[in-house]
C-alpha cells in the first residue's frame, strides 16, 4: 500500500515530463515546417505548394509503412478491413486532409506570413459550426459569444491588413473549414473505430496523397516539368527532406500533447505558435503589422481565451445534465421487480 504512493508520483511526474517535451516539440516542429515553406515557396525557384505540403504525409506513410513491414506497428484489429469499407471511412478523410494542406500552403502566396497566422484565430469558429450542424456538440450561449468576438477580432485585423486579398483569405476559410471537418472525421475514426495513431496514419495517408496527387496533376504538374522541379529537389535534398521530417513531426507531436496533455493545451500551443511566428515574420520578412491589425488580433486571442473557458463551462454543464438525467432514470426504476413481489 505504501509502495503505491511513489509509483503513482513517479508516473505522474513522468507523464509532466512527457507533455512538456512533446509540447516543446511541436512548438519546434510547427514554428520550423511554416517558416522553412515560407523560404522554400517565396526564396527558392520551387513554387509548387501543394507538391510541397504532400511530402509531410509520404513522410509519415513511408514510416508507417516501414513500422507495419518490420513488426514494430500491429495491424492485428484491421488486418481485414475491405476495400469498400476503406472507402466509406478513410477516403473521405483523406480529401478532406488533401484539400487542407494544398490551399494552406496556397495561401503563402496571397497573404503575408503574419496576416496568415492571425488567420489560424478562425479555427474555433469552424470547428464550432461543424460540430453544432453534424449534431456532435450542443449549441452553448457563452461558446458563441467567444465565436463572435474571434470573427470581430480577425476581421478588424483583416480591414486594416497591407496585403489583404480575398483569394487569400478564401484559401485560409476553406483550409480550415475542411481542417475542421477532418478533425471530426478522425476523431470517430480513432474513437468509434477503435483506430491507434499509427493505424490512422497508415490507413489515411494514402487516400490523402490520391487526393494530393490529383490536385498536383491537375494544377502544378505541367509547370514542374517545365522548370525541372525534380532538378530542384535532387539539387537541395536536405531543405525537401527536412519538410518531410517536420510535416510528420507536426503530426506526431500533436497527437502525444493530446494524449498526456489534453487537446485544450494543443489549441494554447497552437495559438502560442502563431505568435511566434509573426515575430519572426516581421524580423525576417519585414511584415508590416499596424496598430489596429495588431488590436484586431489581441481581441481574437481574448476570444480565444473566452472560447477554451467557455467549453469547460459548457462540458461541465453537460456532464452535469447527463448525470441528473441518469440519476432521474434510477429514481424511475422500481427496487422490487414484480417476480420479486409475487415470491
Amino acid at each position: 500500500m505504501g509502495a503505491s504512493g511513489p509509483v503513482a508520483a513517479t508516473a505522474a511526474t513522468s507523464s509532466v515530463l512527457l507533455a512538456i517535451l512533446y509540447g516543446l516539440a511541436y512548438l519546434v516542429a510547427a514554428s520550423s515546417i511554416i517558416l522553412l515553406n515560407k523560404h522554400v515557396l517565396s526564396v527558392t525557384p520551387f513554387h509548387f505548394p501543394i507538391a510541397l505540403s504532400s511530402l509531410g504525409v509520404l513522410f509519415g506513410w513511408v514510416t508507417s509503412v516501414a513500422g507495419v513491414r518490420t513488426g514494430v506497428i500491429s495491424l492485428e484489429k484491421h488486418k481485414d478491413i475491405t476495400f469498400s469499407a476503406w472507402v466509406k471511412t478513410v477516403l473521405p478523410i483523406g480529401f478532406f486532409t488533401g484539400v487542407t494542406l494544398a490551399c494552406g500552403n496556397m495561401a503563402y502566396f496571397y497573404l503575408s506570413l503574419s496576416f496568415l497566422q492571425m488567420t489560424k484565430a478562425l479555427s474555433p469558429v469552424c470547428l464550432f459550426f461543424i460540430l453544432w450542424i453534424t449534431g456532435l456538440d450542443k449549441f452553448h450561449m457563452k461558446v458563441f459569444l467567444s465565436i463572435l468576438v474571434i470573427v470581430v477580432g480577425t476581421a478588424v485585423a483583416a480591414y486594416a491588413e497591407v496585403h489583404f486579398t480575398w483569394i487569400g483569405i478564401a484559401l485560409i476559410f476553406v483550409a480550415e473549414f475542411f481542417e475542421a471537418i477532418k478533425s471530426a472525421c478522425f476523431q470517430f475514426l480513432l474513437a468509434n473505430k477503435s483506430f491507434t495513431m499509427w493505424e490512422g496514419m497508415y490507413f489515411v495517408s494514402p487516400a490523402s496523397l490520391i487526393f494530393l496527387g490529383i490536385l498536383i496533376a491537375t494544377l502544378e504538374w505541367q509547370q514542374m516539368v517545365d522548370e525541372n522541379a525534380w532538378g530542384q529537389i535532387v539539387e537541395h535534398p536536405l531543405i525537401f527532406l527536412a519538410a518531410g521530417t517536420l510535416g510528420f513531426g507536426v503530426n506526431y507531436c500533436s497527437l502525444g500533447v493530446i494524449k498526456h496533455a489534453g487537446s485544450l493545451t494543443l489549441k494554447v500551443l497552437a495559438q502560442m505558435k502563431s505568435i511566434i511566428i509573426i515575430m519572426f515574420g516581421m524580423a525576417i520578412y519585414h511584415d508590416v503589422v499596424s496598430g489596429q491589425t495588431a488590436c484586431g488580433y489581441a481581441t481574437a486571442i481574448v476570444g480565444f481565451g473566452f472560447y477554451n473557458w467557455a467549453k469547460v463551462q459548457a462540458k461541465e454543464e453537460d456532464d452535469a445534465a447527463l448525470a441528473a438525467a441518469i440519476g432521474e432514470e434510477g429514481e424511475k426504476a422500481p427496487l422490487v421487480s414484480s417476480g420479486e413481489k409475487a415470491a
